[in-house]
């Protein structure tokens, strides 16, 4: 779908939302990981080191900025239970059941997460290195339910809607993103993907989510279209 009109008021809207922020946030974070990866190779020059202060600090910052996110699965998990029990057929179970998946994990995840806060903020002392790569492993898990439910989607896309097509594409593009960065710092993969790739995808990842949540001009179903068998 197309979105809507652009203008200032609407760009500082959509900015200022906390996931957009937050996305946004994630735009300097990664472009400051893949810039150390890619330009500042040298650790001891002192752009490189003020970069990588950068990078940190964005990385313990979104963590605590993203706390307590486990609430908003934890009302969409209640929601998809719901939509499996319905006896409404309208209600589609297996798109319901694959983001009670992801959800589930995001869940998990956010718990994790929220863990190796405290460790990185010297909240709390312990080893948090097992418990940020079992998040990881739970973030990948997540971001494959969503593939899955967005390719899922797409197939089920009828000829006239070609915007919605469009944005689905575009979130399979995203979902495989994140699967890359996921699977980058979980180093589930032999060979390893890099630092820089991780950044490269974690950008491609934010722009997305900005573009997609922008306000969409929704398409209207032509007058006697009759679905094709």
């Amino acid at each position: 779908m197309p979105p809507a009109n652009i203008d200032l008021a609407a760009v500082a809207k959509h900015i200022n939302g906390l996931s957009n922020k937050d996305k946004v946030i994630k735009i300097v974070q990664y472009g400051a990981q893949a810039l150390q990866h890619y330009v500042l190779t040298d650790s001891k020059d002192p752009v490189a080191q003020r970069v990588n202060t950068l990078f940190w600090s964005l990385v313990l910052h979104r963590k605590l900025f993203r706390y307590f996110n486990s609430l908003s699965d934890l009302v969409s998990i209640r929601k998809r239970l719901q939509e499996l029990s319905s006896e409404d057929p309208k209600v589609d179970k297996i798109s319901s059941a694959l983001l009670l998946g992801k959800n589930t994990s995001f869940f998990f995840f956010w718990f994790l997460d929220n863990a190796v806060y405290l460790s990185m903020g010297k909240v709390a002392k312990f080893n948090a290195a097992p418990v940020a790569l079992a998040s990881y492993h739970l973030w990948t898990l997540a971001n494959i339910f969503s593939l899955a439910r967005n390719l899922r989607l797409y197939g089920q896309c009828e000829e006239w809607q070609v915007e919605k097509k469009q944005d689905l594409k575009l979130s399979i593009l995203k979902d495989f993103a994140d699967l890359v960065t996921s699977v980058g710092f979980s180093k589930a993969l032999n060979p390893h993907i890099s630092w820089g790739q991780i950044g490269i995808a974690g950008i491609v990842s934010a722009v997305l989510h900005l573009y997609l949540t922008w306000p969409r001009i929704h398409s209207v179903k032509p007058r006697g279209y009759i679905k094709k068998s």
